[in-house]
């Protein structure tokens, strides 16, 4: 009888299916669909989650994966968790007016608060990322010291003219290499 329960309850569990693998890394069909219900109430577009929107969300999921794999190799320093709080009370201030207009969008796209602040989180250690490790005008960091190096470039302002350009160039080309040396295996069934 207690096998007949095991089996039954264990039936019941549902199992995320993998979406992409990069490297060692394994992305979940739920991940996705995480990520662009985040990227789509924070851009403040429609929710779509349809098969092609959920496969351009995990293309961009791999770029994120291999840029925290360099920033967790290299020690890149990470932004303070109480600067989400200030971010997101900007973010709320520029597109919601009231309080209930906000909590009712985080439901609308099944996305919590908690999510919201970890997202705009990321999107400051990948500005930081990319100019410390893109900025072309910057030195290179000393060898054995790449979290100081790491601060001194996260606090240092961009140039004028175009370097805001040539670090973007820089990045792709970087993204574009580094997936040529990754093994990144999207599976099919997710994306249908």
């Amino acid at each position: 009888m207690l096998a007949v329960g095991l089996v039954a309850t264990a039936s019941a569990d549902v199992v995320d299916r993998i979406a992409v693998v990069v490297g060692a890394k394994v992305i979940t069909e739920s991940e996705v669909l995480d990520d662009l219900r985040l990227t789509e109430f924070l851009n403040q577009q429609p929710l779509d989650l349809s098969a092609a929107k959920r496969r351009e969300a995990a293309d961009k999921m791999v770029d994120q994966q291999i840029i925290r794999n360099e920033m967790e190799t290299e020690r890149y320093t990470q932004p303070k968790p109480g600067e989400a709080d200030a971010m997101l009370a900007n973010f709320r201030r520029e597109h919601f007016k009231i309080e209930v207009e906000y909590r009712s969008a985080l439901a609308h796209y099944g996305v919590t608060e908690a999510q919201v602040k970890q997202r705009l989180l990321w999107q400051l250690a990948v500005i930081e990322f990319t100019d410390a490790r893109f900025r072309p005008e910057l030195p290179l960091p000393p060898a054995g010291n790449v979290q100081t190096a790491n601060r001194m470039r996260a606090g240092t302002k961009p140039a004028p003219s175009t370097a805001g350009k040539d670090v973007d160039q820089l990045l792709d080309q970087w993204l574009k290499q580094q997936r040529g040396t990754t093994r990144v295996v999207f599976k099919q069934e997710a994306f249908q």
